[in-house]
């Protein structure tokens, strides 16, 4: 998943070509923290070997996007969202890549560089040595240093064996509640991801979105999800997939803009909050659009 802040007007403008490489990488974003962007810029220049990054950006320029790689997560978990939903001031929204660009793809161990767009981040030694990336052909050494980040064994064969069944699972879900795998979920370190090379909306399978943002306001209905839903099922032909939380094991799959039961809830959803009712919430949506959720 390759997240991006799908509530920021400067993310929106870039949405209406479909041929312009979305989303931007992290090195190219104008105006961001300075302390972030020299972070940012040492960081790729030790360990991918590119050259400094230029400052005092004040707009997108895409000469720079294929030189700089674009920072997400290996959804180990088959989370619905990019990250854990305890993990604050992150961004939730996310494209899902196609498989097909996996030989442009290096893997890490850790948290850094996606989802963030203030302030730094804390690297461990590691971050910084290449030769703990790995590509797709190579990743034996990643494998390894995650499982043995796992301090429990129990959890460790957990995992192997919740990755092990997704292979085959008619439904790909996220770990039951119940489940050891699920209450160790905030112990276990993410595995990054850099991808190179142009990625545009033609390299995606779907876009997800959470119901609400962060401070618990509706994104569903609203004006910025009215911009990323029109781009996405009516301009990069791609469905949203919409849900509550990041385990959630319901998710609607939203990929018509036609009259139908998610449109018509959608139409109530706006007019509501353009009214400024404040009695709609995620529980109105989700009874009213069950029977039309599917995975």
């Amino acid at each position: 998943m390759l997240p991006f802040n799908a509530s920021s007007r400067t993310i929106r403008d870039l949405y209406p070509s479909t041929s312009s490489p979305f989303p931007p990488p992290l090195s190219c974003f104008p105006n961001i923290d300075p302390a972030l962007q020299h972070q940012v810029s040492m960081f790729e220049n030790v360990t991918f070997g590119l050259s400094t990054i230029g400052s005092n950006q004040t707009g997108f320029n895409a000469s720079c996007y294929r030189d700089r790689p674009i920072y997400g997560v290996l959804d180990v978990l088959q989370l619905r969202l990019p990250f854990r939903d305890d993990i604050p001031s992150v961004t939730r929204h996310a494209a899902v890549l196609n498989r097909d660009l996996n030989s442009r793809v290096l893997f890490s161990v850790g948290k850094g560089f996606s989802g963030i767009f203030n302030g730094t981040v804390s690297l461990t030694p590691s971050q910084l040595d290449p030769r703990q990336y790995g590509t797709v052909n190579f990743l034996d050494h990643v494998i390894l240093q995650y499982l043995t980040s796992i301090g429990d064994i129990n959890v460790a064969n957990s995992l192997v064996k919740f990755i092990l069944d997704s292979r085959t699972a008619v439904r790909v879900v996220p770990p039951d509640p119940s489940s050891t795998l699920y209450q160790a979920m905030k112990t276990l370190r993410p595995i990054e991801v850099a991808v190179f090379g142009d990625v545009t909306s033609s390299d995606f399978s779907s876009i997800v979105s959470p119901l609400t943002i962060e401070s618990g306001v509706l994104f569903f209905g609203s004006e910025d999800g009215a911009v990323l839903r029109n781009w996405t099922i009516g301009t990069a032909h791609l469905p949203i997939v919409w849900t509550q939380n990041a385990t959630s094991s319901l998710v609607l799959r939203d990929n018509s803009l036609g009259d139908n039961p998610i449109t018509r809830m959608w139409n109530s959803v706006s007019l509501a909050l353009s009214r400024q009712v404040t009695t709609i919430g995620v529980v109105n949506i989700t009874d009213a659009l069950m029977g039309t959720m599917s995975w």
